[in-house]
């Protein structure tokens, strides 16, 4: 047990020797999406490349943040984007990086943080030996359900390996207002990464898990408080995506197929864990989704190390079960008219516009990866009980077997890996210096688009709304007004604005070459929604007019973030703050003294 080890020292050198290991190892797990570079990820990860790459051009050519989507059905917004990514700290730390070398980081960096985030929750919230730590970070962070949901494929679901730092902050907040602060600032991170499905649903296991633990009254007072600090620092923090973010799904009503699943199924539950298959795109009737929403392999002999782990430490982790038991009603989806799940859709934003219950299952991983640990911590201790010396006979045996079913995951993720990076790379493209839609020589790949400063008219993205807007093709001017009502002189476009002079003869309307949503705002007119087509319509005179898309709430949004993370950051560094002062202060009360 943790107990028995010398801790290695100093602190620094455990941490930077854990971030190395874990990096280290995620790297070898996901070897077979750097082995493929400069190959490109498929179906559903080539729309998160195209993402970036818009995100990545609107940067780097015309030095504006992506706020809107100029490339995807006409025009999006991009920002108050669901599943925006270029929102995310690792987005604009990897700036300068090629889109699929970002994409690769962006993998390596959530994966190496779900490794340390097991590590840290079994040693410190289970006490648990280096041995049994790494073991359950191996199989949660390396988890083949992980692999298969998100390389290469929904990169937006990646931050669902956030969920054991959050559970060990959340669990430590009663007792820690900077355990509070830092849970608070996790979730905040979170909304940043488009975690539209990982932050609802890790939100949802954590309140599950509250309900184990708010009795007595005077504990359950301590929770709230605790409840109340994250609340408001994840708010804040998290507010100049989350404000915009809520008027989005203010006005729109998300478009998708009814969510019937239900997975009360003895085959596809034992499928799930056991079934060793690669082929993620194989439907199992009568479920609605392919094998890939469903795959979380663990292999029969995960299956029975977790089984005896959880009954050799159930005394100790009744909770742990509990709060299983309870993720399992809500992955098990439309079981029942009274299923969790059932009302969660019927009932309660934002599970009103999703879908797939199964991805539950990501989740249900935490406990699944620390019964496997606990196996090989508690069996050898009951060996050792009834004969000393197979004690370490025992260890050796279980510790081996767990490891060896950690590889057999590893392995079937790798056979995963090799199938989702190899899409063709990204081409030379000759950017255009003027942004339109089609004309000759469009490059055939959307991902290429982007830096070639031009784009289609067709739909990737899930959040449509203008697919019909009358948009017009060419290197053309990208504003239009009757020739017998007003003279455009000139037209400047980015992807988040439109600079135009116009002579306006009398009160005329305007066509801009853009989808139309409630975020674009003028300096001169109305900005108006003509058929989803965006117009203005100006006064009579000469203007010099900016129209730009600036998502609603936006200001006040910053605002708040970034008096949430100064705050925060104040909060969580005021020892060391009031040190500094102290330790600044003595030289001149000296001086003076003199």
């Amino acid at each position: 047990m943790r107990g028995s080890e010398a801790p290695l020292l100093p602190r620094w050198a455990r941490i930077a020797a854990l971030v190395v290991l874990a990096l280290f190892l995620a790297v070898w797990a996901w070897w077979p999406m750097l082995a493929q570079y400069p190959g490109t990820a498929i179906e559903d990860g080539r729309y998160f490349h195209h993402q970036i790459a818009i995100g990545k051009a609107a940067v780097l050519r015309y030095h504006e943040v992506p706020l809107w989507n100029a490339f995807d059905c006409r025009g999006i917004p991009m920002w108050d984007h669901p599943e925006n990514l270029t929102a995310s700290p690792i987005f604009w730390l990897t700036l300068p990086l090629s889109t699929t070398v970002t994409i690769i980081v962006w993998n390596l960096l959530h994966v190496a943080a779900g490794f340390v985030g097991m590590w840290l929750l079994a040693r410190m919230e289970f006490k648990l030996s280096r041995m049994a730590a790494f073991v359950a970070a191996a199989f949660w962070a390396f988890g083949a359900g992980h692999t298969s949901q998100y390389a290469g494929e929904h990169e937006a679901l990646i931050s669902f390996l956030d969920a054991p730092i959050l559970l060990l902050l959340w669990r430590r907040a009663e007792t820690s207002w900077s355990a509070a602060v830092g849970c608070g600032l996790a979730l905040g991170w979170m909304v940043y990464d488009g975690a539209t499905y990982p932050l609802p649903f890790t939100v949802v296991m954590l309140g599950l898990e509250t309900l184990l633990r708010v009795w007595p009254p005077k504990r359950g007072l301590r929770v709230a408080g605790a409840a109340a600090v994250v609340g408001l620092v994840a708010f804040t923090v998290g507010a100049s995506r989350l404000l915009p973010l809520m008027d989005q799904f203010a006005a729109h009503k998300r478009v998708m197929e009814d969510d019937v699943d239900g997975l009360l199924d003895w085959q596809l539950l034992r499928d799930m864990y056991t079934l060793r298959t690669p082929h993620w795109r194989s439907r199992f009737h009568p479920h609605q989704y392919v094998f890939g929403e469903y795959i979380s392999y663990v292999g029969w002999l995960g299956v029975a190390l977790a089984l005896l782990g959880m009954a050799a430490s159930a005394a100790e982790t009744g909770w742990l079960i509990g709060l299983s038991a309870l993720v399992v009603l809500l992955m098990l989806g439309h079981f029942s008219p009274y299923a969790p799940w059932t009302w969660l859709h019927a009932h309660v934003f934002p599970f009103k516009s999703m879908r797939v219950s199964a991805r539950f299952r990501l989740l249900l991983m935490v406990p699944i990866s620390l019964w496997i640990a606990f196996a090989t911590e508690r069996v050898p201790e009951i060996v050792r009980k009834f004969s000393p010396s197979w004690g370490n006979a025992a260890r050796a045996v279980v510790v081996g077997c767990a490891l060896l079913a950690a590889g057999d995951v590893v392995g079937l993720g790798q056979e995963i890996l090799v199938y989702r990076f190899a899409d063709p790379p990204e081409k030379p493209v000759t950017p255009s210096p003027r942004f339109y839609y089609g004309g000759p020589g469009l490059a055939g790949d959307t991902i290429d688009e982007p830096r070639q400063n031009r784009a289609y008219l067709g739909c990737r993205a899930a959040w449509v709304y203008n697919a019909d807007a009358a948009l017009w093709e060419g290197d053309v001017p990208q504003a239009r007004a009757p020739a017998n009502h007003a003279v455009i002189e000139s037209v400047v476009r980015t992807h988040n604005s439109f600079s135009l002079d116009v002579d306006a003869k009398e009160p005329t309307r305007i066509l801009l070459n853009s989808a139309y949503d409630r975020g674009w705002q003028s300096t001169i007119g109305t900005v108006v929604d003509q058929g989803h087509l965006l117009a203005l319509d100006v006064p009579s005179g000469k203007f010099h007019i900016t129209v730009k898309y600036w998502p609603a709430k936006l200001t006040l949004g910053m605002c708040l973030s970034a008096i949430g993370l100064l705050g925060s950051l104040l909060f969580l560094f005021r020892h060391k703050i009031r040190k500094w002062r102290r330790g600044s202060g003595k030289p001149a009360l000296k001086a003076e003294e003199a």
